[in-house]
């Protein structure tokens, strides 16, 4: 059953499974939005298919669980009440998406002809055939609605009162992750020696300096010589005259925050923020709390500059990777909430897509979360809820055994066909 996937129902499939099985579960479920008209996402999983999980779960293990703004308290309450310990929240801030509200000024004109002052650049870029109009899936109401990129003006006295007032729409920006644990036989350490899985990965998960935004210049040298015995930012190593020495912040990165950012978003933080800068130490000996006094009469404050997303990890998401290997494939609508009904033929003109699922979530980030839940000899990764297999492709690239599964089949056969594309070195699955 290991680095498979199987088509069926999660709960009757995981009904398979043996006990303390499973080292780790990362899961895309559904939010229940009804999103996009999609019977799947009617209501979120059930306390039952939690309990499943939790049983095939290794004790100690991670669930990494996405959830929707808008339910992710149903979905917290029925992990917890599956016998799960929400350990915390990992928020993943995106820049990408667009508020689906509805505009009271329009419907108080409904039937006026309202006059034509500009169009709205945005929209047309969403919509293949602007001029005609979209219709949008899922508004507050799960309701179809029409949105046309033209920008008009209030006609009646009544639609300027309210003009610039909408439903409540606020435009998208992040998605919960939900940290969730099955609890330990006995401490950490206990449970680590008999199941083999504990805690997370956090060196794993530290967020890497960048060429160019190194903790001290010394580091941008390559020079890891800096004789100090201040302690406070981490890792320790040994100089050629065995002198304990830390470089500012550690050499392996920094701490893995429970924020994470795509690129547009780590753009955006960065446009508010500007360029900061954060002070290191080196070359000095800590005397007390809060005084320094020099190494061999050197005293030397080094900066470490940057944007504010340099403090959280930022996943890039390719353009290429949602049709990775599905090149064989058919193309089918869907797969956005971009497009919709042409308004004068009737109809739809959303793009086509081979891998038309409507919730691919970027490579990197299923990469980076599957680093930090990883074991010391790998583990299982388990996807109840695999869609497009994105997951299963990052589990692969990070050296880990996987397992999906999906009820839909027209999702199984694009998940195949992108797990298979993934190629890494002295690939064995």
């Amino acid at each position: 059953m290991i680095n498979k996937i199987i088509q069926g129902d999660c709960i009757e499939v995981m009904k398979t499974m043996p006990d303390n099985h499973i080292d780790t579960i990362i899961t895309d479920p559904p939010y229940g939005l009804s999103f996009m008209g999609k019977k799947w996402d009617y209501d979120v999983p059930s306390i039952e298919i939690w309990k499943e999980c939790l049983r095939v779960l290794k004790p100690g293990g991670t669930a990494l669980i996405f959830a929707g703004s808008r339910t992710q308290h149903r979905m917290a309450v029925n992990v917890e009440d599956a016998g799960f310990i929400l350990k915390d929240t990992i928020m993943w801030l995106y820049g990408s998406g667009f508020p689906k509200a509805t505009d009271i000024s329009k419907q108080l004109d409904k039937g006026v002809e309202r006059k034509v002052v500009g169009y709205d650049e945005n929209m047309a870029k969403r919509n293949p055939n602007p001029k005609t109009g979209i219709s949008i899936t899922g508004n507050e109401n799960n309701q179809i609605r029409e949105v046309n990129p033209d920008i008009t003006e209030p006609a009646t006295p009544e639609a300027k009162l309210w003009n610039g007032w909408k439903s409540h729409g606020l435009k998208p920006a992040y998605e919960p992750i939900l940290v969730a644990m099955k609890p330990n036989e006995g401490s950490y350490a206990e449970n680590a020696l008999k199941y083999g899985v504990a805690g997370l990965n956090i060196d794993g998960g530290r967020i890497e300096y960048s060429e160019d935004n190194k903790p001290i210049p010394q580091l941008a040298q390559d020079k890891r010589d800096i004789k100090t015995d201040n302690k406070m930012y981490g890792r320790q190593s040994f100089t050629e005259s065995k002198t304990k020495s830390t470089i500012g912040g550690s050499l392996k990165g920094r701490f893995p925050a429970n924020i994470i950012l795509d690129e547009e978003a780590g753009k955006m933080l960065d446009e508010q923020s500007g360029e900061t800068t954060q002070g290191h130490w080196a070359n000095t000996k800590v005397t007390g709390y809060g005084k320094t006094t020099d190494y061999k009469g050197v005293g030397r404050k080094a900066q470490d500059k940057g944007g504010a997303s340099r403090f959280f990890y930022c996943a890039k998401a390719s353009k290429s990777e949602r049709n990775m290997g599905c090149e064989g494939l058919e193309e089918k609508e869907g797969g956005s909430l971009e497009g919709g009904i042409d308004k004068r033929t009737g109809k739809t003109n959303q793009p086509k897509r081979k891998n038309n699922h409507p919730t691919v979530k970027p490579l990197k980030l299923m990469e980076y979360l599957c680093n930090l839940t990883k074991t010391p000899t790998g583990g299982i990764v388990l996807d109840p809820f695999c869609g497009s297999g994105t997951t299963l492709m990052a589990a692969k690239l990070t050296g880990r055994e996987y397992i999906g599964i999906e009820r839909e089949q027209e999702y199984i056969e694009i998940a195949k066909c992108r797990v298979d594309a993934v190629k890494i070195e002295n690939d064995l699955f």
